[in-house]
């Protein structure tokens, strides 16, 4: 969402590629490769989606015991 806010993912939080997420991330937080692979493969796993054609919005990753959880 804070990508979202600043204009670094589209403002919407819609439409949002995993490639795009990966390239994202790279770019802006200079976080290693693997990482920046394996953050939206994982998300892509998560939503039953294809990692190199797939589309999410940034609400469809506030899937309770997917990507946040219970303390």
């Amino acid at each position: 969402n804070a990508m979202a806010n600043h204009g670094i993912l589209p403002r919407d939080g819609r439409g949002i590629t995993f490639k795009q997420l990966n390239k994202v991330v790279r770019d802006h937080y200079n976080f290693a490769p693997t990482f920046c692979w394996y953050v939206p493969n994982t998300i892509a796993g998560i939503l039953g989606r294809d990692y190199k054609t797939g589309v999410f919005d940034l609400s469809d990753i506030d899937v309770h015991d997917g990507i946040e959880h219970d303390a």
